[in-house]
């Protein structure tokens, strides 16, 4: 990093913290009181994660809107390049959703408390099957409106390349009878790079949301087949961007949130 560019992002990064602690102790405050069925239409996930983009100021262009199925859940499927993929996405997905995080951020006070009241699946990275032996628990999940967000390469790629996928997202898929719609991140890694403490302002970044996929039936192989078919979606779409040297400041509009469930 530049010594200017480290400059300007030590207040960016204070400024971003403290909005991220008080945007955790309110969201809290809401889904103590708020009852299950007010939590469930994805407002209040929705505006406390816009509020963390609003202060690093991530500038967002999403681009397939209409791929996304509004009458039924979903299971989403997106590279990981960042922690603030998960609220890229919780942000701008026009439809109530939750995430599957790994087991060790249900122990983080608080944190793990919304988590709880969102409906947050909780996986483990030694055994990722462990936590999904209670398929009828996740299979209620979905259907209760809810969509579920998948990143199945497991960890974030500090390389900003992509890695391979786990079948998990396919097996739920095709367990509860539901699309898979796969949802590409570019730029992500740069609003703040893994191992770094800093948070750069201002960042471009581009959300492609693809065509869904049905996997309703299929077997162990085939799910297999269906995984590496979606991760190939996903890589067309980085290298498309890598080729054309990512995108212009013309073509890149801020995204207006639509409140409509």
């Amino acid at each position: 990093m530049k010594l200017i560019e480290k400059i300007i992002s030590v207040p960016v990064t204070l400024f971003w913290w403290l909005v991220l602690i008080l945007d955790v102790l309110c969201l809290a405050i809401v889904v103590t009181v708020l009852p299950d069925r007010l939590l469930r239409n994805g407002a209040i996930l929705r505006a406390a994660a816009s509020l963390l983009l609003k202060a690093a100021g991530v500038r967002l262009q999403v681009q397939g809107f209409h791929n996304i199925i509004r009458e039924k859940s979903q299971v989403i499927v997106a590279n990981h390049e960042s922690w603030f993929d998960s609220f890229i996405l919780a942000a701008v997905l026009p439809i109530p959703v939750t995430f599957v995080s790994k087991k060790e951020m249900f122990h983080v006070p608080v944190y793990s408390y919304i988590m709880r009241r969102l409906r947050f699946l909780s996986v483990d990275r030694v055994n990722p099957h462990s936590d999904l032996k209670g398929i009828d628990t996740v299979a209620e999940l979905l259907q209760s409106n809810l969509s579920l967000v998948v990143f199945p390469e497991g960890v974030m790629s500090n390389t900003g390349k992509l890695g391979s996928f786990k079948r998990g997202a396919v097996y739920l898929a095709a367990k509860t009878n539901l699309p898979i719609t796969p949802i590409t991140l570019i730029g992500t890694g740069k609003i703040k790079s893994i191992g770094s403490p800093w948070i750069n302002f201002g960042i471009k970044t581009k959300i492609i949301i693809s065509e869904p996929v049905e996997v309703d039936g299929l077997q162990r192989e085939e799910q297999h087949t269906a995984m590496e078919n979606i991760r190939l979606i996903i890589e067309r779409h980085l290298q498309d961007t890598e080729r054309s040297r990512g995108f212009s400041d013309e073509s890149l509009g801020e995204v207006e949130y639509d409140a409509t469930y």
